[in-house]
């Protein structure tokens, strides 16, 4: 795939994360993500969790912007991609409004043969 494809690609998860526009969010998850897609997280302190689906990502997606980018004023910002064969690093922070970083992570997905997302599982540092 063209570094051009995955440097959008990356660049549209990343804002499916972050924008507070829920028709938007919804749009990019479509873009981003196959139909088929599954989402795991297994995050200090918290419950492993696992998604499949387009609906269920996307309501996981929501619930985590609502608490972290609403709630918190939390701007996630993308430290970079890379790739390898037929998956996808993403490396991100989320700093406040002043600039403090106060998570980093990194997200590894897999894409199928369209260029989709069909696994995506979440690192947090």
């Amino acid at each position: 795939m063209a570094k051009s494809n995955l440097e959008q690609i990356a660049k549209d998860y990343i804002e499916a994360w972050s924008t507070t526009n829920a028709l938007e969010r919804q749009r990019l998850i479509e873009k981003v993500y196959s139909t088929s897609a599954e989402f795991y997280a297994n995050e200090p302190g918290d419950d492993a969790v696992q998604h499949y689906g387009l609906e269920k990502i996307y309501k996981n997606i929501t619930q985590v912007n609502e608490r972290l980018v609403v709630g918190n004023g939390l701007i996630t910002e993308s430290k970079g991609f890379s790739e390898n064969h037929n998956t996808l690093r993403v490396t991100w922070q989320m700093k406040t409004p002043n600039k403090e970083v106060v998570m980093k992570g990194m997200n590894f997905l897999v894409l199928n043969q369209s260029g989709k997302i069909e696994k995506d599982f979440i690192f947090i540092n």
